[in-house]
């Protein structure tokens, strides 16, 4: 009997020590979910991220379409704030005057030198949340279910919605022939 109340422990010890991921994902399907939604575009490999989507669909179409809601996570977005005010620094040190910039107007560097701290980093803050966003809207078009689509059709319906056009996107792909 003691033996048997100490493998229990054991396992009981053995399954807490397994790693928590984000909505209960399988530690698997949640590689495949963060390589997809951390992904500032999607390239290279994009056939074998989409095999992982596809295989791991019914644990990741719950998890991306509560990644539309709640985006990315608190760590997440204090990472892309501490990257982005590192990044304000250096660009606050560049000497444009002295440089010669092709492609832009002057007017544009003007701004880009005006902008202030707490500006750049709340903008880079809000595109990487934005693109989380967009991202988990994409992966939905390839993988989603009908409940997806009607959440996607919904979003692509709201004109005041920044994710509208790519959720436009998503189900214009998912009418396409794979």
């Amino acid at each position: 009997m003691r033996q048997l109340a100490l493998v229990a422990l054991l396992l009981v010890g053995a399954a807490a020590a397994q790693p928590v991921t984000r909505f209960g994902l399988s530690p698997d399907a949640y590689a495949a979910y963060e390589r997809w939604v951390l992904a500032m575009c999607i390239g290279g490999d994009e056939q074998a991220l989409a095999r992982d989507l596809a295989r791991f669909a019914p644990e990741l179409v719950p998890a991306f379409q509560r990644a539309i809601s709640e985006g990315p996570t608190a760590l997440e977005i204090d990472q892309v704030r501490d990257a982005a005010q590192a990044l304000y620094d250096r660009r606050a040190k560049l000497p444009l005057q002295e440089l010669e910039v092709t492609g832009v107007t002057r007017a544009d560097l003007a701004r880009f030198a005006r902008q202030s701290r707490a500006a750049f980093v709340d903008d880079q803050v809000k595109r990487f949340t934005t693109g989380y966003r967009a991202n988990a809207i994409a992966a939905l078009g390839m993988i989603g279910d009908a409940r997806a689509r009607s959440l996607l059709t919904r979003i692509a319906r709201n004109p005041r919605d920044p994710l509208a056009a790519a959720a436009r996107e998503a189900l214009r792909k998912t009418r396409e022939p794979r």
